[in-house]
């Protein structure tokens, strides 16, 4: 039963590899915005906020002329009131008291009848200067507003008072009248016992009408009395400021500690969003998984990391002389190893290296391999088949200008033609040569498959630099005279569209393609720390530091030079000792 890889970690590892291919994203941008925010803040006047508290009493004058209405619902009283705070006519007293217009934000204390006027200036005493004279300004006007209805309830009373008084007094008027009567007469009068009997009959048909006459005008009176009463208590105009405004110590903007931690915390949310945005949006290959899938069908036989020590265009350095203990220098000695397993089912004697765009390190890759193989002793020899851009005869430091266009224009022998490399005595080179006008002609003609051939017969490994794939045929003209095209990729340059059609592009011509190489790879994905950590590793220049990162070496001292046995030498082991013979 096949193992299955569980989803979650391919998806975690994935997250991951994003996050650290694209941490610089997930860094810059937090940073940007944080810094931004901070010069915002450090540049923005300072702004201050003063509040001043106000008790929000309930209006006597609807009381006393409703006393049987339902009490108003406290909350809508609140809110009623929060308008009238910010109405045009306060506003406008406000302005006249302070000599130009206030902005304040009111707000309720609660559950209780509070209210909280806060003003903002750029200094705490203007802030709570504002806010008292707000406050001040208010109780003014709303005074001035109750004073004034309270007037007008006590007209409205004083009314009903006198219309209630008029109508006691026409109930009263035929009493009265008797009552005139019956005093200018003596009891003894026949008349007078008449006009009592009379007056006890009147009254007792009107008195209910005058009680109820009477209980309305006695009751508003009581009003009217306690309307007197509080005109005369009434001095803030039922607004008690509780606890006026003082002027703050701190600002409360810019909270420059606040505005910083939520612009790093937006920036790195914005940051993973642009890496993995980046990262989607991205066509370069970048890791083994992406170059296996991109080029199908074939294997990738090593990741050589970025290599620091090769030296520019110019004067090009190979690693596997330069640093030959470097994890460079151990990626291609496995991409030897890797060819020599290869070719033990089918023979590999001459391969070209190629590439599907320019400046992807093919020649880099081919000169370091050669070298590699000619360190392991064999004989070797490189072809630079790049009639447009040859580069080979500056990394094998020989002369450029004779080589092959001259041999295959019979204008010299391939032996005058082969040069030695300085640089081993086991790489023989055959340069470019003269750049000739037609480059794809010259290396499809017979004589070019003869000189192949030649040098396959005389060498253990014929490497063939080649021109890229994709800008020119070249490449695709050559591979039907190798035994293994080894395509070359340069991670976060090669882009997978690219890799992909090149691929098709040597399939199509029936292209012996070998395997993928991946240069300038990722250090986590080579493995070096591990190399480094058997192999060698340099003392970091900077002080204390490379303490820490050098790696334990061997107490045994190692050699200063290559050392590799005669190809003739027998190595004979003495016979064993027994105890018979002993």
């Amino acid at each position: 039963m096949l193992a299955t890889q569980d989803s979650s970690e391919v998806s975690l590892d994935e997250y991951v590899t994003v996050l650290r291919r694209r941490w610089l994203w997930i860094v810059i941008t937090p940073l940007i915005l944080g810094g931004f925010s901070l010069f915002q803040d450090l540049r923005a006047e300072p702004v201050y906020a003063a509040n001043a508290q106000m008790l929000l009493r309930s209006d006597v004058t609807n009381t006393v002329l409703s006393p049987t209405a339902a009490p108003q619902d406290a909350e809508r009283a609140l809110q009623n009131e929060l308008s009238v705070i910010n109405s045009r006519n306060v506003k406008e007293a406000v302005a006249e008291a302070y000599g130009k217009p206030i902005s304040v934000r009111t707000l309720a204390g609660g559950e209780d009848d509070v209210i909280i006027l806060q003003a903002k200036a750029s200094t705490g005493k203007a802030a709570a200067e504002r806010a008292n004279i707000y406050a001040t300004t208010y109780q003014s006007v709303r005074l001035e507003t109750l004073l004034q209805g309270l007037t007008s309830a006590k007209k409205v009373i004083q009314q009903q008072i006198d219309d209630f008084q008029a109508q006691v007094d026409k109930i009263n008027e035929p009493l009265r009248a008797l009552d005139d009567e019956i005093l200018k007469l003596s009891p003894d009068d026949p008349r007078y016992a008449t006009l009592v009997n009379t007056r006890q009959q009147i009254k007792e048909r009107t008195d209910a009408e005058r009680n109820e006459a009477q209980n309305q005008l006695n009751d508003y009176q009581q009003r009217l009395q306690i309307l007197q009463l509080s005109e005369r208590l009434t001095t803030t105009g039922g607004i008690e400021i509780l606890n006026p405004a003082i002027a703050p110590s701190t600002p409360v903007s810019p909270t420059v500690v606040r505005n910083l931690i939520q612009a790093l915390v937006i920036g790195l949310f914005v940051g993973l969003g642009l890496a993995f945005l980046r990262d989607q949006l991205d066509d370069s290959l970048r890791t083994k998984a992406e170059v296996e899938r991109a080029v199908r069908d074939v294997p990738t036989f090593a990741l050589v990391p970025y290599d620091t020590t090769s030296g520019d265009e110019r004067h090009p350095k190979l690693s596997t002389l330069t640093a030959p203990m470097s994890a460079t220098a151990e990626a291609y000695r496995g991409l030897r190893t890797a060819i020599q397993y290869a070719g033990l089912s089918q023979p590999i004697k001459v391969m070209q290296i190629t590439s599907a765009s320019a400046s992807e390190a093919k020649t880099t890759t081919l000169s370091n391999l050669a070298m590699a193989f000619a360190l392991s002793g064999k004989r070797v020899a490189v072809m630079d088949c790049d009639l447009r851009k040859p580069k080979l005869h500056r990394f094998m430091q020989v002369d450029g200008t004779k080589g092959f266009t001259a041999v295959v224009l019979d204008d010299l022998p391939l032996e005058q033609a082969m040069q030695t490399s300085p640089l081993h005595p086991n790489v023989d080179v055959l340069p470019a040569g003269y750049l000739p006008p037609n480059p794809s002609e010259l290396l499809n003609h017979e004589r070019t498959s003869r000189i192949i051939e030649s040098l396959a017969e005389r060498y253990s490994m014929v490497f063939i630099d080649c021109p890229p794939v994709l800008p020119v045929t070249d490449a695709l003209v050559i591979s039907r005279n190798v035994d293994a095209t080894l395509f070359v990729t340069m991670a976060n340059k090669t882009s997978r569209r690219a890799a992909k059609r090149a691929a098709e592009m040597l399939r199509q011509v029936g292209a012996p393609l070998l395997a993928t190489v991946i240069t300038g790879a990722a250090d986590r994905d080579t493995y070096v720390s591990l190399y480094e950590y058997y192999g060698y590793v340099q003392r970091s220049n900077i002080p204390v530091i490379g303490r820490f990162i050098t790696r334990n070496r061997s107490d045994i001292p190692s050699a200063t030079q290559d050392m590799l046995p005669q190809a003739d030498d027998d190595i004979e082991l003495e016979p064993e000792t027994t105890s018979e013979s002993s």
